[in-house]
């Protein structure tokens, strides 16, 4: 798992990845990636997560955007999606929890492979931030709260 965060950050995905200490057998990264935001992953081995919490702040647990991001990302298990864009079910899982407005997105690993998990996860943000935000009605959003530059998009 280390190995392919480090791909992606070599690859520019990321900037200004790094791990951070281990507390309680999980383990934490931290980077710089959309809008120039920190992101944080979170490994719990023992639970076989990878999250990142607090993915999106500001979405109230009982609004519109909440359910339409929660039904993208069930989606992203159909077998309607081309198989590289799929997570298949019975290898991972993925969940969405919103805590207080902020929105944390993880997924479950179920077949021991955390590398595969740890790209589709990344893959699954990326979309979250390139299509369902950007092509999705939540351009004030992304102004808003997660510091897109109108002046540059």
């Amino acid at each position: 798992m280390n190995r392919v965060l480090e791909e992606y950050a070599a690859r520019g995905v990321f900037r200004g990845f790094s791990a951070g200490p281990e507390r309680g057998g999980k383990a934490t990264f931290r980077m710089v990636w959309h809008h120039d935001r920190p992101f944080e992953l979170i490994f719990d081995p023992d639970a076989k997560t990878l999250v990142f919490p607090a993915l999106l702040p500001a979405i109230p647990r009982d609004s519109a955007m909440y359910r339409e991001l929660k039904l993208f990302l069930k989606a992203r298990h159909s077998e309607k999606l081309p198989p590289h864009r799929r997570i298949n079910p019975a290898r991972a899982r993925l969940r969405c929890t919103n805590q207080r407005g902020a929105v944390s997105v993880g997924i479950t690993v179920l077949d021991q492979d955390f590398d595969h998990a740890t790209r589709k996860l990344i893959h699954i943000v990326h979309e979250i931030f390139l299509v369902f935000l950007a092509e999705g009605p939540y351009y004030e959003y992304m102004v808003e709260h997660l510091g897109l530059d109108p002046d540059r998009y």
